[in-house]
């Protein structure tokens, strides 16, 4: 039988940590508008045990999951290597937690997230598995070209009580879309819109923790009127109540719903056609993928190139087409200068975890370790052939963006600040795809 407990705690850092995901802030945070969050699962089906959990954080670095995975192994017996660490990606979160290290901060964020695994661990009930799948495409939009491609899924999990009128255990929910509802002008921590969505699922469909996994949205961005507290509360609760919908509407699986007939005088069975029961099996399994760091030349060598780069965006002021290519230009040229003064040489390589996490046949979850596009998430689906699988990036570590092949000769932000050429697409798929098919 699957047994299943969650838990959720508070990691909002003191006020005047600085705040990550804009490079235009100058200075600390001067507020909390929301508290920000850990919020995790754990779920055990008599021989296997595995924990998913996220955090309102821009990213997760491989030493932030390692200290969680390590703490929460040594109090649950979990194995660390069955531990799904993942960030919601807001841009609102704290800093000092990846490369720039704040050690206080660090371990104790490490300690709080650790604690909320152990807490679900604590909680372990008898529960029931029940997937199922809704769509909102209004609130998102490809940042790079608007008939791009996005991610309209919005892919649910519940982990249901045995008898559904006892209330459900928790859910998870997966959607696509850079948390990014507000800009670089706030000032204040806050879980952006994916907050909004938590709070949304809990007041439809109970107080029981939600956890939000973002998917492949390095190329989605947000649709807002303006970058506002307001602006998150909307575009989350149209996510949140798409989700909390068909939630509610797997509630009667494993029970049943009836209407009476009058003419007949009988009760009449509705089915649930919005998702499944989903046999639960729990296997894990992960791989390291051996990833190339971009050769790049000296960071003085891009500064004529973006000069003149300038010069004839100056000139396209009034010729659309022009302009936008030679935008293009610039901002490639601009983040790969940033790239090279980071790297220093070349000849490196990363070796980044994928992990996925099957709570049964045809479901779950892949964790991949960055900023991937809508197009490779929705590749991986279709060559994985699951039926409710959900992709969450930002995981266990975070190599920035991961660029589709062809995306590197259009130029843009994503490529020039890639630091992984243009193979590691195409090398994390075929990863991706054989380790879900594996399972």
């Amino acid at each position: 039988m699957l047994r299943a407990g969650a838990a959720e705690v508070v990691i909002t850092p003191p006020v005047g940590t600085l705040l990550e995901g804009y490079s235009a802030r100058a200075s600390g945070s001067v507020g909390v508008h929301d508290d920000l969050h850990a919020r995790a699962i754990v779920v055990d089906d008599g021989a296997t045990q595995a924990a998913v959990v996220a955090c309102d954080l821009v990213g997760i670095d491989r030493h932030l999951a390692a200290k969680v995975r390590a703490a929460a192994h040594e109090v649950t017996g979990i194995p660390e290597a069955h531990i799904m660490v993942s960030a919601t990606h807001t841009h609102a979160g704290p800093a000092g937690l990846r490369a720039d290290a704040d050690p206080t901060l660090l371990e104790h964020t490490a300690r709080l997230v650790a604690g909320v695994i152990i807490e679900a661990h604590r909680a372990l009930r008898p529960a029931v598995l029940k997937a199922g799948r809704g769509s909102v495409d209004s609130v998102s939009m490809n940042r790079r070209d608007p008939a791009g491609p996005l991610d309209d899924a919005v892919t649910v999990l519940l982990f249901d009580s045995p008898d559904p009128r006892d209330g459900a255990i928790a859910s998870i929910v997966n959607f696509a879309c850079h948390a990014t509802v507000l800009f670089h002008t706030n000032m204040k921590l806050s879980a952006d819109y994916p907050g909004v969505v938590a709070r949304t699922v809990k007041q439809i469909v109970g107080d029981a923790p939600v956890v939000f996994l973002n998917g492949a949205c390095a190329d989605v961005n947000p649709v807002w009127m303006e970058q506002s507290f307001a602006e998150a509360e909307r575009v989350g609760s149209i996510v949140g109540a798409e989700a909390a919908r068909r939630l509610q509407e797997l509630r009667p699986l494993g029970a049943r719903q009836v209407a009476w007939n009058i003419r007949w005088d009988e009760l009449t069975e509705k089915a649930v056609t919005t998702g499944e029961l989903i046999d639960p099996r729990i296997r894990v399994a992960s791989t390291q993928v051996d990833v190339p760091l971009r050769e790049l030349g000296a960071p003085e060598t891009y500064d004529a190139r973006i000069a003149g780069v300038r010069a004839s965006l100056e000139a396209a002021a009034s010729d659309i087409a022009r302009r936008r290519q030679a935008m293009e230009q610039l901002t490639m040229l601009q983040g790969t200068r940033g790239v090279a003064e980071r790297l220093r040489g070349g000849g490196h390589r990363l070796r980044p975890e994928v992990q996925a996490i099957a709570f049964g046949d045809g479901c779950a979850v892949l964790g991949l370790p960055g900023e991937f596009f809508a197009e490779t998430g929705r590749a991986i689906r279709a060559a994985a052939g699951l039926r409710h699988l959900l992709i969450a990036c930002y995981t266990n570590h975070h190599v920035f963006y991961i660029v589709p092949r062809e995306a590197w000769a259009a130029g843009g932000y994503e490529p020039g600040v890639s630091v992984l050429d243009e193979t590691a697409d195409e090398t994390f798929r075929a990863a991706a795809v054989a380790l879900l098919r594996g399972l």
